[in-house]
């Protein structure tokens, strides 16, 4: 019997928890898989983490409780529930119920026999709303000019556990999973599965939340900035040192007065050295800054 590990970020979910452990000891009394289910609370500070653990210890699942002391976002707490697996297999999962729990055979089964290492359950149609598949399909576009293709990703996946090795080191915040996981994966399959309702309430997902946490992802956790900068230094230290031989080449044929222009011109070529400089210098700079970022201080361990 195959092992796998199935992580469920939760936050502020109080009132869908029991619908949703229903949900999982159902397909785990039917699942041929031998389950381990994570779960990890994202500070939420709603009374989730203690309706969670009472419901589980209802139930003869085999699971782990794990609580972040303040609110880090879902992929930072799902790369913790990634960082705690252990089985050969790993699936992650929501825990609004918008796709069902015994979609994770489909995906295991695709997983394996597809021989690839890392499978995304994707929607027909999104039962989010038009605002929020927009701003989702307009960051995506976006995050390919790091040269990935994120269209074809959901939170709903299964993968190797030699996807996730990157997690198994350290405890730190992540804020983009996918750019992570599709780095990691050498062969990426989808499969088309259903995306239903919530079951209960609203997503904590407001607009002006995932506008600012686009922002946030876009500027401060990826190299898009970097290198639109180190591109631009690069193109108008090109562009002005055209323009600088030009002068020179008058100068030295025409006997003509460089004067202002040509002090314009060395200005703006110094200009896009230095973007260009501090482009390079940026990047290592925001690798280091996230490889020393640690979540260890602020995880609180509930078994």
């Amino acid at each position: 019997m195959q092992k796998i590990d199935v992580v469920i970020p939760v936050y502020k979910s109080k009132g869908s928890l029991n619908s949703l452990i229903n949900a999982l000891v159902e397909w785990e009394e039917k699942s041929s898989l031998s389950v381990q289910f994570i779960f990890v609370e994202d500070g939420g500070k709603d009374g989730s983490f203690e309706t969670l653990v009472e419901l589980l210890n209802q139930t003869k699942l085999n699971y782990s409780t794990y609580r972040l002391a303040q609110n880090y976002g879902q992929y930072t707490a799902t790369a913790v529930g990634l960082h705690y697996s252990s089985a050969d297999f790993v699936a992650t999962i929501d825990d609004d119920l918008q796709h069902s729990p015994h979609l994770i055979d489909d995906l295991f089964h695709s997983l394996e026999e597809s021989n690839v290492d890392l499978v995304y359950g994707v929607y027909h149609k999104k039962k989010h709303s038009v605002f929020r598949n927009f701003a989702s399909w307009i960051l995506k576009k976006i995050m390919h000019i790091d040269g990935l293709n994120y269209d074809e990703t959901s939170s709903f996946r299964v993968m190797n556990s030699s996807v996730i090795k990157g997690f198994k080191r350290d405890i730190t915040p992540v804020y983009f999973l996918e750019e992570m996981l599709l780095k990691n994966a050498g062969k990426i399959k989808s499969i088309e599965v259903e995306h239903v309702e919530r079951v209960e309430g609203k997503s904590s997902y407001s607009g002006t939340k995932l506008f600012q946490m686009s922002l946030t992802m876009i500027l401060f956790h990826s190299s898009i900035p970097l290198k639109l900068i180190t591109r631009f230094g690069l193109l108008m230290s090109f562009f002005f040192f055209v323009i600088g031989i030009y002068f020179i080449y008058i100068k030295m044929v025409y006997n003509a007065p460089l004067g202002y222009t040509s002090i314009i011109v060395a200005i703006f070529f110094s200009t896009g050295l230095i973007m260009l400089s501090l482009g390079v210098i940026g990047e290592f700079i925001r690798k280091i800054w996230i490889s020393q970022k640690r979540l260890d201080e602020v995880l609180v361990l509930t078994k």
